[in-house]
């Protein structure tokens, strides 16, 4: 049996510091003072602590342990999740959990904060795009869905000669809503044409062809009709479509003229631009043009035409044609007496009018123009004095 050494015999050097906590584990046979036997350590020198690796310490000193550092990943996925870049947030913060469970440290909390921002923000975009997920995708990209929930589809969907109703404010919306051309609209699709095989021209350019090629391809029947008070539109294929062969070219023409509104399709269609409601009594006409708004020139030059009055009628209803000739006549017929009173010059000028059609007035158009023209050819003076 052995016996242990004194407590007298424990240097003052090998304590503790009563200000440290020793580790859980036993020291090194270096480590113990040497006793009676080897088999037998000392009872006070069990809880020595262990020999640090590094420079010693010095003795005597207010000694604290060094507190691990942060990983520098987990901060990485916390202030990228924060932000908003979930992907590169989640790869940061796996890479931090690695790296924490194989080397230890600390930043746990922070890889965990960075994959629920990360979350936040994916579960933020999957509401956006269930709620807009329309809206969110141009049709010059050749992603967008031709047909949308609200019953609008893009005119490529239509045939040439069906309508719609457009935006007129906005013509960079795509979409329009199909209707019969007999049911109040203000669009139709004129046209469809194959641009040229070639690499893809870009927007700015393959726009610029698509507008010439829509002009040739405009039936001369809708010309006839279309004036200044008419948008024309080409949808043109995306980069997408058109690297997949995809190169038709959608015409379309909108009214956004003064009544905004057409009832008919445009090859049977009267349109009144709305400047010739500026004729006014007195104006002569070089020629009158029954879809287009004839120019007004100088008395003293040869003429067809001169205006002797304009006025609207009155009623919804189309009185027929016979019935709308009586009208016109009787009306023409008083504003002549007003303007000439006794002395008409009926031996130098032929009276004649200008009449909305059917079409025309179901449009809107309740315009007349009551005019003169020369009985032997062309006028060469005014024979209506201005208001």
């Amino acid at each position: 049996m052995t016996t242990p050494p004194s407590p007298d015999d424990i240097s003052d050097a090998s304590a503790p510091s009563p200000d440290w906590a020793p580790p859980d584990t036993l020291t090194s046979d270096a480590d113990v003072a040497p006793g009676p036997t080897d088999e037998t350590p000392p009872a006070d020198t069990a809880h020595e602590p262990p020999p640090e690796d590094g420079p010693e310490r010095p003795s005597g000193g207010d000694e604290r342990p060094v507190r691990p550092r942060t990983n520098r990943f987990a901060i990485a996925a916390l202030v990228t999740g924060i932000v908003g870049l979930a992907l590169l947030s989640i790869a940061f913060a796996v890479a931090a959990l690695v790296q924490l469970r194989r080397r230890g440290g600390r930043g746990t909390g922070l890889a965990l904060g960075g994959l629920g921002a990360s979350a936040a923000w994916l579960a933020a975009a999957a509401v956006v795009a269930a709620l807009f997920g329309d809206s969110l995708f141009s049709a010059e990209d050749g992603e967008s869905d031709p047909r949308r929930r609200d019953g609008y589809v893009l005119p490529s969907t239509l045939k040439v000669g069906d309508c719609f109703t457009a935006q007129t404010h906005d013509s960079a919306d795509h979409y329009v809503y199909p209707s019969p051309c007999a049911n109040p609209h203000n669009g139709e699709v004129v046209a469809e044409a194959a641009l040229p095989a070639g690499p893809f021209p870009g927007v700015q350019r393959l726009t610029a062809q698509a507008a010439a090629l829509c002009k040739e391809r405009t039936p001369d029947s809708v010309k006839r009709v279309t004036a200044k008070d008419f948008d024309p539109r080409a949808e043109v294929p995306g980069r997408k479509d058109w690297e997949s062969g995809k190169r038709t070219v959608t015409c379309t023409l909108v009214y956004v003229g003064e009544n905004n509104t057409l009832t008919a399709p445009l090859d049977r269609a009267f349109i009144v631009p709305k400047y010739e409601t500026d004729f006014e009594q007195g104006d002569c006409l070089e020629k009158w043009d029954e879809y287009m708004a004839p120019p007004v020139v100088d008395c003293d030059l040869p003429h067809q035409y001169q205006v002797l009055a304009t006025y609207r009628l009155r009623g919804k209803e189309y009185p027929g044609d016979k019935r709308l000739d009586e009208m016109i006549l009787e009306g023409c017929a008083e504003r002549a007496v007003k303007v000439w009173k006794s002395d008409p010059p009926l031996d130098k000028v032929d009276p004649t009018y200008s009449a909305p059609t059917k079409e025309s007035w179901e449009s809107g158009n309740r315009d007349v123009y009551c005019l003169i023209t020369g009985r032997n050819g062309p006028l060469k003076r005014s024979f209506v004095p201005k208001k």
